[in-house]
């Protein structure tokens, strides 16, 4: 169902196979909507392979993300690890997905990457990889200063 704006919920779900009961069972759920960059990813490679990630909007200026990291606990669910405010800004004109304009910084929290080691790059090309600020850039920023 649409809203007034064009936006939607959209539902994420997580499933394992449950082997004693032979049945799937959720072991992960988000809601999110998907007007404003919002975004739920399984990571299936590199050091966070198995984890979720999830970009929600900040609903206080600057407008930003939430970024959190989920991994799957010793009961068997995701759980968060990491949740930080993100240094993307909404409208920033970085055409990379926030996810991919974060992985360095998610990483640098999570002690597993380093300022001066190779970047982590999105799957895409990326002509000219940069970190301004915390934030990863492929492209050439704005011109104008960003607000």
């Amino acid at each position: 169902m649409y809203s007034g704006d064009g936006d939607q919920r959209v539902g994420r779900v997580a499933l394992a196979y449950d082997r004693a009961a032979d049945r799937f069972v959720p072991v992960f759920r988000q809601w999110t909507g998907h007007n404003n960059n919002q975004e739920v990813r399984f990571i299936n490679k590199g050091p966070l392979r198995g984890t979720i990630i999830s970009a929600e909007p900040t609903s206080d200026p600057p407008f930003g993300f939430w970024i959190t990291v989920n991994q799957m606990n010793g009961s068997g669910h995701y759980a968060p690890i990491l949740r930080y405010r993100s240094g993307t800004r909404y409208g920033d004109g970085n055409p990379l997905a926030v996810i991919d304009s974060e992985m360095p910084e998610t990483l640098r929290r999570l002690k597993l990457w380093q300022p001066g080691q190779k970047l982590p790059l999105p799957d895409r090309a990326c002509p000219k990889p940069r970190l301004i600020g915390q934030v990863l850039w492929c492209t050439d920023p704005p011109a104008k200063p960003l607000g």
